[in-house]
């Protein structure tokens, strides 16, 4: 049911696209009372094709809410993007503990699932309701992008250019290191090393601070560093970091492991999220949009990794990690050399 999230976002896409051209505010409001129909239908849904069809609504309506707003970012924020970048990507740590939070609430008060939905449904009408009140920019007019015939060489332009390629690559490779990693690491810990399933989770879960210190003391700390540099040490700090859990069997030392590579993966995502939306000036939701198709072939990864736990054990499947971690070494390293290039030859 909740694999109809993937399809729907494929297709919020379009709105991403439509954010180069049309209200941010229409289309990241919209998304918002889309998002809080398909909580709703959560809340309410008798079926399971109202719960599949809830799921598809969600990661459509998500993806234009979002990046609708992103788009508008990119003109508010200015040279302090990356600032306000961090700062969106802390509050949506926050979010990521406050949704398991409310469904925690509602079993402690003897409640259903379906009540902490509907509680969802009233607070994200109200967050669209603000969006709608929001003074976001509308789209500036771009070169070649004039009505409806210059819409297609946009889209053409940003398939084009290989660094939305390799900037789509390493955010497929990047998904991994998230969830799935928390997954693994997890089930290595109660199945080969012999810990309690409080003990592994509680260890595994160190790494959400993480977060929290990669977008506020860190992310100050390194504002003055390149996109480059910061995501190629940040992906080889990822790497090492899943290396350390798979080989060292001290819980201690895969606590602050968990820790380091959840530095490492929200340092990463910020200096490639500050890249991406300055790849393409003027179709910065075009890009979005190719590049939200791009991650989400990267579905198989984990999968794959599953399978090598099948057959190997979960030290060799999280031991994997570190060869895509290098992976993105290599490839962030290269997108670096390239783009140094190219400003190169463009001095006179």
């Amino acid at each position: 049911m909740l694999a109809a999230i993937a399809p729907g976002a494929l297709v919020g896409g379009v709105f991403a696209a439509a954010a180069d051209h049309y209200s941010r505010r229409v289309i990241s409001a919209g998304g918002a009372f889309a998002f809080a129909v398909a909580l709703a239908m959560f809340a309410f849904g008798g079926s399971f094709a109202v719960l599949a069809a809830g799921a598809f609504l969600m990661g459509m309506a998500s993806t234009a809410m979002v990046d609708g707003a992103e788009v508008a970012l990119v003109d508010l924020a200015g040279d302090d993007l990356r600032r306000f970048l961090a700062r969106s990507n802390l509050l949506a740590t926050v979010g990521d503990l406050l949704g398991p939070a409310l469904l925690a609430g509602a079993v402690v008060l003897g409640l259903s699932w379906r009540a902490a939905f509907g509680v969802g449904a009233v607070l994200m009408t109200l967050y669209a309701l603000a969006l709608s009140g929001a003074p976001l920019p509308p789209p500036a007019r771009v070169a070649g992008d004039d009505d409806g015939a210059g819409r297609r060489p946009g889209l053409v332009a940003v398939l084009r250019d290989p660094a939305v390629w390799v900037m789509g690559v390493i955010g497929l490779l990047m998904i991994p290191f998230d969830e799935p990693l928390v997954g693994f690491t997890v089930a290595l810990l109660e199945q080969e090393r012999g810990a309690s399933a409080a003990v592994a989770t509680v260890v595994a879960f160190a790494g959400i601070t993480g977060g929290v210190l990669a977008f506020t003391v860190l992310a100050r700390r390194f504002e003055q560093v390149d996109d480059h540099r910061l995501l190629t040490w940040s992906v080889a700090v990822m790497a090492a970091g899943a290396v350390t859990i798979a080989v060292v069997p001290v819980l201690a030392v895969v606590a602050v492991a968990g820790l380091v590579t959840a530095i490492g993966l929200s340092l990463a995502w910020l200096a490639m999220q500050h890249r991406s939306l300055l790849l393409r000036p003027g179709h910065v939701g075009t890009t979005n949009a190719v590049l939200g198709a791009i991650e989400s072939t990267g579905a198989w990864l984990p999968l794959a990794i599953g399978a090598l736990a099948d057959r190997a054990g979960l030290t060799w499947a999280v031991g994997s990690f570190g060869i895509v971690g290098a992976v993105l070494v290599a490839l962030s390293w290269w997108d670096g050399r390239r783009a140094a290039k190219s400003v190169m030859d463009r001095l006179p």
